[in-house]
Parts: structure tokens; C-alpha cells; sequence
């Protein structure tokens, strides 16, 4: 070889080029070069990828983090309503108690003290005694109702429950109120007995509950139509008034616990909220279907559809 040929020995390990050039007729020690190459590839390829996985990273953990803030907002603002739904509840239900307490109060002591002494008059004083105390169980019953199907301790055994005598029934135990504000109630049934396998108390409650609202939002001297029949292989109970109706912005709401229609509570009409929510978890609970069709004042349209025992 020429004197000035370098000669070169390459090395190659893990992606590490190692070059030695030696000088022919020089130092046999020569010089080392080392070239490092990243096996993946280019260095600025490997570090863009990683910001982007980084910034895709970060975009995910903000857009976890501002989802769980909307949920917390949406949370609290349901905890508020319910709140102020349930305080709503409370002074409706003290209300409604405080009312016939402080009718019976007055009967009483009049009573007592001698100021009614008429037999004809006593009379009205017992039967005014007697009405309002049934108002008042009335109450205490809806109350407990809503209680135990929202702890869920309601269990009663099932039977056969004839949908047309029960609906007959609560019609009769609720005609006095009816009359008092020269309201008609009419009842039509259609075929043959109707049995419904389910919980006869819960049955009654649940129309007493759809019977009462159509007498308590109905103006004197207007109608109430209840129907008995058969659809489809279903019983179905239809209660129909002439009444104040429901918003269509409310419809939707009022089966919901302590919601109250805003027409109710700008006619002042005295309520819980709670009455058509028992019905819905009572139907519910028997496998049936509760529709509610309304007008504005023009009045309400309840359906009760349950399934016929075979």
C-alpha cells in the first residue's frame, strides 16, 4: 500500500457504527470515529411522536377532568332541586294537617263548651269532625305509602283483585268530596269482570290517588268520568275531568317525586306531590302502564293499563 492510503475498520453493534481510520505508515493506533444511529429511526421523528403523545395525553386528562366539573355542577343543581322540592313537600304536608287540625280544634271546643247545643247542629259538628279526620288519614296514609315505596319496604302478597268492584268502591269513598263541590262523578264499566293478580292495597291506593287529584283539580260543578274495560288483552282505567290541565312543560315531570305542575301552584290548590308518584311506582310495580294526556284548561286524560289475570 501507499504510505498516505488510510485504511478503515468498521464496527457495528447495538446501531453503533465505530469507524478507525489508520494511516498507512503511521501509528497503528490510529483515530476513532463513532457514529450513533437510533435503531427506531430518526431522533427528531422519535421526539415529535412523544409531544404528541404527550399532548394527547394532557387533551385527555383536561377533558376528564372538565367532564368530572359538568357532572359535579349537574349534581349539585339536582341536589339543590331536590332539596328545595323536599322543604316544598314539608310545608305542603304541614300545611294540609294544619287545616282540618284546626277545624276539628274549633268543632271540638264549641262542642265542649257548650255553644252548639241543637241536635241538628251537633250532628253537622260530627260530621264535620268526622270528614276532616278522614282527611287527615287520608294524608297520614299517602305519606307512608310514598315512605315504604321509596325505602322499598312495600312486599304484600299477590291476588286476584277485581279491578271493576275496587274501582267502584273508591269511587263511593270519594263522592263526599265530590259533592261538597257539586262535582259528578260518573262511573261506566264494560264487559265482564276484570281480575288483575296484585296488591289490593296498592291497587286502591294507586286509583284513589287518580280519582282524588281529578276531583281536587276539577272547578264545581263539572264532571268526572271514570271507565272500567278491556284493550287488548289488558284492563285499562281511564279517569277523565274537565280541569285545570297540565302544562306540556310539566307533563313530563309530574310522576317525578314532590313536583307540582306551575298551574297548581299559581291556583293555590293545596297538594303534595307526591300522589301521582305513587301511582307510577304502583303500576310500575304490577307490570302496567300509566299515560297521561292533558290540555291546558281544558282538563286531564289518566289511563291505567294492567294485565288481566288468566
Amino acid at each position: 500500500l501507499h504510505e498516505r492510503m488510510a485504511i478503515t475498520i468498521v464496527r457495528r453493534a447495538n446501531g453503533v457504527d465505530a469507524k478507525r481510520i489508520v494511516m498507512a505508515g503511521g501509528d497503528s493506533q490510529g483515530a476513532w470515529q463513532l457514529r450513533a444511529r437510533y435503531r427506531s429511526g430518526s431522533l427528531d421523528a422519535i421526539v415529535a411522536r412523544s409531544r404528541r403523545r404527550n399532548l394527547a395525553i394532557g387533551l385527555g386528562v383536561l377533558g376528564l377532568l372538565g367532564a368530572s366539573f359538568v357532572l359535579v355542577i349537574v349534581s349539585a343543581q339536582r341536589q339543590q332541586r331536590l332539596a328545595r322540592q323536599q322543604m316544598e313537600f314539608v310545608a305542603a304536608v304541614s300545611h294540609e294537617l294544619r287545616t282540618p287540625l284546626a277545624v276539628i280544634r274549633s268543632a271540638g271546643e264549641n262542642l265542649a263548651d257548650g255553644v252548639v247545643e241543637d241536635g241538628e247542629q251537633v250532628k253537622r259538628y260530627g260530621a264535620l269532625i268526622r270528614a276532616e279526620g278522614r282527611r287527615l288519614t287520608d294524608m297520614v296514609e299517602r305519606v307512608m305509602q310514598f315512605a315504604g315505596i321509596a325505602s322499598g319496604a312495600r312486599a304484600q302478597p299477590r291476588a286476584p283483585v277485581d279491578i271493576r268492584a275496587l274501582v267502584a268502591d273508591v269511587v263511593t269513598a270519594t263522592g263526599a268530596d265530590a259533592r261538597e263541590r257539586g262535582i259528578t262523578v260518573n262511573v261506566r264499566q264494560h264487559g265482564a269482570v276484570l281480575a288483575v293478580v296484585g296488591d289490593a292495597d296498592a291497587l286502591r291506593s294507586a286509583v284513589e290517588n287518580i280519582v282524588g287529584n281529578a276531583v281536587k283539580y276539577s272547578p264545581g260543578g263539572s264532571v268526572v268520568d271514570v271507565s272500567v274495560g278491556s284493550e287488548n288483552g289488558r284492563a285499562r282505567i281511564r279517569v277523565v275531568d274537565l280541569g285545570l290541565g297540565i302544562d306540556a312543560a310539566d307533563l313530563p315531570h309530574v310522576v317525578k317525586p314532590f313536583y307540582r305542575g306551575r298551574r297548581a301552584v299559581d291556583a293555590q290548590i293545596r297538594g303534595t306531590g307526591i300522589g301521582l308518584s305513587v301511582v307510577r311506582s304502583v303500576v310500575d310495580d304490577h307490570g302496567g302502564e300509566l299515560l297521561i294526556a292533558s290540555r291546558p284548561g281544558e282538563g286531564t286524560t289518566v289511563d291505567v293499563l294492567l294485565d288481566v289475570a288468566h
